[in-house]
C-alpha cells in the first residue's frame, strides 16, 4: 500500500513538471514569434584607424572633463561586440557614461591573406600604431590601457616594452601563469598540434575554437543549456539578450595561422610571460619592467582562465609597481557583463584610473 502511494506521488510530480515545462516552452515560442528582427546596435562608433583587417573605433566621451584616453584591447578570439552587447549590457557605454574617451580595437576577420601575421604584427605593429594614433589625436603623452582575456596578455606585453607610454593598466579575466593546476584550456592546447591544423587550414578555424570551449563544460554548455532553453526566454527582453549572446558565441573569427602557432607555443606551452620566452620584435617581455599602476580583475568561477592564473600577475611584476585586484563571483564573461558584477567593475576601473584605491565588497 505504501509502495503504491509513493508511485502515485512520483507520477503526480512528474506530470506537474512536464506541464510546467510545456507551458514554459509554449511561452518561449510565443515570445520569439512576436519578437521583431534584432537591430545591430553594437559598436556604433567612428572608425579612426584601419590597418589590414583591424579597425580602431572611437566612442566619444559624454562629459566635458578632459581625461586621458582609454584603449580597450579585446582578444583575437570572438568579437568585441560582447563589450557593447545591448544598451543595458554595455561595458563600453557604462565607461563612456563616466566621461571616458574610449578607443576600442576591433581585430576583424582574418582570411588566408593574413595567415602569416604574427604576434610581432599584432603587438609590435598594430598596437603600437594604435597607441601612436590615439596620442596624436588627443595630444596626451600617455594612454590608459585595458586588456581583456588574450587582449590582456597583449596589453601586459606592450606595457612592459613601452612603460613610458602607458599611464594606467587594467587587466580583465587575463591569463598569466599557464602552468597552474586546473587550467584545462592550457592543458588542451599543450596536447593539440596547432601547427598541423594551421598547415591544413591556413588559419585556425573559429569553429574549431568554439568546439574546444564547449568541450571544457560539455554538460553545462550542452545538455543542461538545451534543457533550460525555455526558461531563458520568458519575455522580449530576456529573449533579445539570449539571441544576442548566441549570436556573439557563434561569431568566431579565424585566428591568423602564424599568430595562433606563436601564441600556443610561447604563451601556453612555454608559459612565456613568466619564463621570459615571450618575445615581440626580438625583445623579451619582462613584466618587471611595467611601471603603470595595475588593476587586475578576474572571476572566481572562471572555467576558461583559473583565478590562480590571473592572480600570479602580482608576484610577476616589480614589488614597487602599484597593484590592486578585484575578484568577482562570476565566470569568464559574467565578470564584466552580468548585472551583479558590471557595476563593481565600472566603479573599480573609475577609482583606479582616477588614482584611488577601492574597497572590495562581497
Amino acid at each position: 500500500m505504501r509502495s503504491n502511494q509513493v508511485q502515485i506521488t512520483m507520477a503526480s510530480r512528474l506530470n506537474s513538471a512536464m506541464l510546467d515545462s510545456q507551458k514554459e516552452l509554449a511561452n518561449a515560442i510565443a515570445v520569439l514569434s512576436e519578437l521583431p528582427p534584432l537591430e545591430n546596435s553594437s559598436l556604433k562608433a567612428e572608425v579612426v584607424l584601419t590597418l589590414d583587417k583591424m579597425r580602431l573605433l572611437h566612442f566619444k566621451q559624454s562629459g566635458r572633463r578632459r581625461q586621458p584616453p582609454l584603449i580597450v584591447c579585446y582578444a583575437l578570439v570572438n568579437r568585441p561586440t560582447i563589450l557593447d552587447l545591448a544598451p543595458d549590457r554595455s561595458l563600453i557605454q557604462d565607461l563612456r557614461a563616466k566621461g571616458r574617451d574610449i578607443y576600442l580595437i576591433d581585430w576583424g576577420y582574418p582570411d588566408l591573406c593574413d595567415r602569416h601575421i604574427g604576434l610581432d604584427d599584432y603587438i609590435g605593429d598594430y598596437l603600437e600604431s594604435i597607441v601612436q594614433c590615439v596620442l596624436d589625436r588627443t595630444k596626451f603623452d600617455q594612454v590608459d590601457l585595458m586588456g581583456i582575456c588574450q587582449g590582456g596578455v597583449f596589453a601586459l606585453a606592450y606595457a612592459s616594452l613601452n612603460p613610458e607610454r602607458v599611464r594606467k593598466l587594467v587587466t580583465l579575466v587575463t591569463p598569466v601563469d599557464t602552468d597552474v593546476e586546473g587550467f584545462t584550456l592550457s592543458d588542451m592546447v599543450r596536447e593539440t598540434n596547432i601547427e598541423q591544423l594551421v598547415e591544413a587550414y591556413g588559419n585556425l578555424p573559429g569553429e574549431f575554437l568554439n568546439q574546444i570551449y564547449a568541450a571544457l563544460k560539455p554538460l553545462q554548455l550542452g545538455v543542461i543549456k538545451e534543457m533550460g532553453l525555455s526558461r531563458s526566454i520568458q519575455d522580449p527582453s530576456s529573449a533579445e539578450l539570449f539571441l544576442r549572446m548566441e549570436e556573439w558565441i557563434n561569431d568566431s573569427p579565424d585566428l591568423a595561422g602564424r599568430a595562433a602557432i606563436e601564441f600556443a607555443e610561447t604563451f601556453f606551452k612555454g608559459n612565456g610571460l613568466l619564463k621570459g620566452s615571450f618575445h615581440v620584435d626580438s625583445k623579451a617581455v619582462d613584466l618587471t619592467n611595467i611601471r603603470s599602476p595595475i588593476l587586475n580583475i578576474f572571476g572566481t568561477k572562471d572555467h576558461l582562465v583559473p583565478p590562480a592564473s590571473s592572480q600570479s600577475l602580482k608576484e610577476a611584476i616589480d614589488p614597487k609597481t602599484h597593484y590592486q585586484e578585484l575578484p568577482l563571483p562570476a565566470g569568464h564573461i559574467g565578470a564584466f557583463i552580468s548585472d551583479r558584477c558590471r557595476g563593481k567593475v565600472i566603479d573599480a576601473i573609475e577609482l583606479h584610473l582616477n588614482g584611488s584605491a577601492f574597497k572590495q565588497s562581497s
